[in-house]
């Protein structure tokens, strides 16, 4: 039975070449289990020598719709071995559009394309509204962000766009206004040389306070009680509040949230020697 072999058996085992890194299979076999002899469509870029088409069918089984993508026409070869195989350009939106007015939304989007810059995020802004609840993007060889040869690094990589995104998911606390890239995603997970994005549009709403009603016992904020500034103002603040004149009292009230703003930006710059 095709459960009880993992990525790496499998991917050892198939005819045809493929080429992957090798803490990938690990990867796989977390992030892919959930979805394995359930009825799927998984969409992968790339598909050159066909073999990666061949583990994910073995190991996804005859439930799932396995969907090939290729610039090389040479791949429409890969249909003679039961797969459907479009042939376009990853970063063009009127390939999508097509693609997806064909195929419909899918679970999985595997990008193992040409691995710029401009490819990966231009297949991320086309796909990531087509992606079904619970589905994902995986997308492989992230390091390119980092070469050269690709024209890195550069302030619009792809991994600085997915700092991008990790940063709107945790602005959604705040900012109750959530950009449409954010708005399915609830979960971006990195590993070395790949990225996941994970959709579900209900887990992606933004988070609030949730009070379960016990007892409070007016616990005093600490977390400045290292400043002698602090000290003094906190002093005057709350043990003054009914000898001072109200309109100092006010005035104090105004300037604290800027003083803890400029405590807390001196205390961050401690926090240098780990940015290396």
């Amino acid at each position: 039975m095709n459960k009880k072999k993992n990525f790496l058996e499998i991917f050892k085992k198939v005819k045809f070449r493929s080429l992957k890194h090798s803490n990938y299979f690990d990867i796989y076999d977390e992030i892919f289990e959930k979805y394995r002899n359930k009825k799927i469509t998984l969409v992968e870029i790339g598909v050159t020598n066909g073999g990666s088409l061949m583990m994910w069918r073995e190991y996804f089984g005859d439930n799932a719709n396995i969907v090939g993508i290729d610039f090389n026409p040479s791949a429409k070869k890969w249909e003679d071995h039961g797969f459907k195989i479009f042939i376009g350009d990853q970063s063009d939106p009127s390939f999508w559009n097509n693609f997806f007015l064909e195929i419909g939304k899918i679970d999985i989007l595997i990008d193992d394309g040409g691995h710029t810059n401009q490819q990966q995020i231009a297949t991320f802004n086309s796909c990531y509204q087509n992606i079904n609840d619970n589905g994902i993007i995986f997308v492989e060889d992230t390091h390119s962000s980092y070469l050269k040869e690709f024209g890195n690094p550069s302030k619009y990589s792809f991994i600085n766009f997915c700092y991008s995104l990790v940063d709107g998911i945790n602005k959604k606390t705040i900012n109750k206004k959530i950009s449409p890239y954010i708005a399915k995603i609830y979960k971006i997970q990195f590993y070395q040389s790949v990225v996941v994005f994970f959709f579900n549009k209900n887990r992606a709403q933004a988070s609030y306070s949730v009070d379960n009603e016990g007892i409070v016992m007016n616990a005093e904020d600490y977390r400045l009680k290292d400043t002698k500034i602090f000290n003094i103002i906190e002093f005057i603040k709350n043990k003054l509040r009914s000898y001072i004149n109200i309109k100092i009292y006010n005035l104090i009230k105004k300037i604290y949230p800027i003083f803890k703003f400029l405590v807390f930006k001196i205390k961050n710059n401690k926090n240098k020697k780990y940015f290396k």
